[in-house]
């Protein structure tokens, strides 16, 4: 669990984990415990989730990339807005931190690895709650957005208006409040 008189934000949210196998998904959920969500839960088809709560869905990296897109793209499509605009994480075992390029490119809100303490991962989750997250919708991307880390050049007319379509959203998670979600123009 949480160390002991450490109150925690995530105590008001679910985790909801994927792995590639039964050992995988029951370690993000140990994980998930310690660093201090209210509810964990291992994703099934017939998992029912609370239509109040924010959930986080906690996805591991050995988890096929074809399983981790159908992840975010169900996800970013759902009709529900808890589920749309919710924090898709991806936690990495260990390996060099390069890895965090690709997966962020595919659309996760953060990736964590499990080599970092403890109170620098459950800041990093805190971060994804009470605050604006900038969203792009495009023709083949929507979720946080990543400009930082593209490998497109700064000059590039993808990067500016009037170059590909895309819209800007701000995104306020808030435990107690659900989700907002504003357009920009």
């Amino acid at each position: 669990m949480v160390e002991p008189g450490v109150k925690t934000i995530l105590a008001g949210c679910m985790a909801v984990t994927f792995g590639p196998s039964a050992v995988e998904t029951a370690a993000l959920g140990d994980l998930a415990k310690r660093l201090g969500f209210g509810a964990v839960a291992a994703y099934t088809p017939e998992l029912e989730l609370p239509s109040e709560r924010l959930v986080f869905y906690i996805v591991h990296a050995l988890l096929p990339d074809a399983g981790k897109q159908r992840v975010l793209r169900g996800l970013r499509a759902s009709e529900h807005q808890l589920r749309r605009y919710a924090p898709i994480i991806c936690v990495v075992p260990k390996g060099p931190r390069h890895q965090i390029v690709p997966l962020v490119q595919m659309g996760f809100d953060e990736v964590l690895f499990l080599g970092d303490q403890l109170p620098d991962l459950r800041r990093r989750l805190t971060e994804q709650l009470c605050q604006d997250i900038l969203y792009v919708r495009s023709e083949r991307y929507f979720g946080p957005d990543r400009r930082r880390i593209e490998l497109i050049d700064p000059q590039d007319p993808r990067r500016k208006p009037g170059g590909a379509f895309y819209k800007r959203m701000n995104v306020h998670r808030d435990p107690l409040t659900g989700i907002s979600v504003s357009e920009l123009a």
